[in-house]
C-alpha cells in the first residue's frame, strides 16, 4: 500500500491510496546453483506464490513447494540434485490470479 501526497505550485494538495497486490517481474529463464551467489536459486520472492511445481521433460513432477519464495536450486523433492537440463513450472498465485507456465534451464557449470 502507498500513500501519495501531492502538492501543486499553488499549494493545493492531493493525497490517494495505491494498493499493489503483486509486484510482477520477469521470471529468469535459468539457474546456476554452483554457489557462487548468482542465479543460485529460482527467484520469486516478490510473486505471491501460493504453489510452484517444477516438471521434467517427460512430465513427471520431480518437485513442489506451496508459499514458495526462493527454495529450489535444482533438487528433486527427495533432495537429490537434479541434472543439468530444461524443467517446466507451473505457478499458481494467490489471489486468484492465473496460473503462469515456462520453463526453467538447470546449469552448474561455472564458467
Amino acid at each position: 500500500t502507498f500513500n501519495v501526497n501531492v502538492t501543486t505550485v499553488n499549494g493545493c494538495q492531493l493525497s490517494d491510496t495505491i494498493v499493489v497486490d503483486r509486484i510482477y517481474c520477469e521470471i529468469q529463464k535459468g539457474i546456476s546453483p554452483n554457489n557462487d551467489n548468482k542465479n543460485d536459486f529460482f527467484d520469486l520472492r516478490l510473486m505471491n506464490v501460493q504453489q510452484l511445481g517444477i516438471y521434467n521433460r517427460y512430465g513427471t513432477k520431480v518437485y513442489s513447494k506451496n508459499e514458495y519464495t526462493n527454495e529450489w536450486i535444482g533438487q528433486s523433492d527427495s533432495g537429490s540434485e537434479l541434472p543439468d537440463g530444461t524443467y517446466f513450472y507451473v505457478i499458481e498465485f494467490k489471489n486468484n490470479q492465473p496460473s503462469k507456465t515456462g520453463w526453467i534451464y538447470i546449469n552448474r557449470n561455472s564458467k
